[in-house]
């Protein structure tokens, strides 16, 4: 019989040394993944590059080189991170509203704010910028409709647990949000005016209970009250 009083082997210094490497390896990346994010909200896609993240990061080029030693090893990053980032908000949020049609709403509601988080005006600023650079737009389309197909997807379960029909017309619907809302976030530097936004987000909430009335009945729709002229 085993002696009970005998003590637990101590732990490896050396294994105790490696995990303790790969949570700082971890922190770093993370650090600079976040960096990457600012830089790209602030600066713009063009303006972006492995060194001048590395300063934001505050980590030193070496490190930088490490992680990510080509500028599309960290657009690649940074689209994985930014998305991850998205989704756990988005989950998040989503977890606050009810199954059904509440749940439905606010994930249509969703959309503009998630693309003007910083995670979302980076990922726009990659979509757009991407299309001068040849060799990380082939990288990048493919993520890109990929998380395009997921948010798809997920709206429609959401609708399904609605009660409504992921057909055309939804299908149609998602896009014109999310198509709308990136707009709007992109453009805030042209159209500063919240009163333009105002009147889109009201319009798209229209045409998402005039798309659950058609399917559920009128009793089920909640017309948004228009936007109140502040002018």
């Amino acid at each position: 019989m085993a002696d009970a009083t005998r003590t637990a082997a101590p732990k490896s210094p050396l294994k105790a040394e490696r995990r303790k490497n790969v949570d700082r390896s971890a922190a770093t990346r993370r650090q600079i993944l976040e960096a990457t994010v600012r830089c790209l909200d602030q600066w713009g896609y063009g303006a972006v590059t492995n060194l001048k993240v590395a300063d934001a990061a505050g980590v030193s080029r070496g490190a930088m080189m490490h992680h990510f030693p080509t500028r599309q090893a960290l657009i690649v990053g940074t689209i994985e991170f930014a998305y991850a980032n998205q989704s756990a908000f988005r989950a998040a949020e989503l977890a606050k509203a009810p199954a059904g049609l509440d749940r439905f709403r606010r994930i249509m509601d969703l959309s503009y704010t998630t693309q003007r988080m910083p995670e979302g005006m980076a990922l726009n600023e990659i979509r757009i910028g991407s299309r001068s650079d040849p060799e990380i737009r082939e990288a990048v389309t493919p993520m890109m409709s990929t998380i395009s197909e997921d948010y798809v997807r997920m709206i429609s379960d959401v609708a399904r647990e609605a009660g409504l029909k992921s057909n055309r017309e939804m299908r149609g619907l998602i896009g014109t949000v999310a198509m709308a809302s990136r707009a709007l976030a992109i453009n805030t530097f042209t159209y500063p005016s919240s009163r333009v936004a105002e009147n889109v987000l009201w319009t798209l909430q229209c045409m998402r209970e005039d798309l659950i009335a058609r399917e559920l009945g009128a009793k089920h729709a909640r017309r948004p009250a228009l936007p109140v002229d502040k002018t």
